[in-house]
């Protein structure tokens, strides 16, 4: 699974990354990780390009504990 690191990211550099992210996998027809940590402004960020994208999202594991990041089937 391929993962994308926000850590250190300036939230304005946030969405350009996290779309160059999103396209060089579109297609692969496997899920994908991106690593927000635990800012919602981060998360709200990567949300927001998700839902432009129509992508299926779920934040944090199976069982919702670890939400530090998105998990995105594409």
């Amino acid at each position: 699974m391929k993962k994308i690191d926000l850590h250190g990211t300036k939230h304005e550099d946030a969405r350009s990354k996290v779309i160059h992210f999103i396209e060089d996998n579109w297609g692969s027809n496997e899920a994908v990780e991106i690593m927000t940590g635990h800012s919602q402004k981060m998360k709200a960020i990567v949300e927001e390009v998700l839902k432009e994208y129509k992508l299926d999202y779920r934040i944090g594991d199976f069982f919702g504990f670890n939400k530090v990041y998105i998990k995105v089937e594409l």
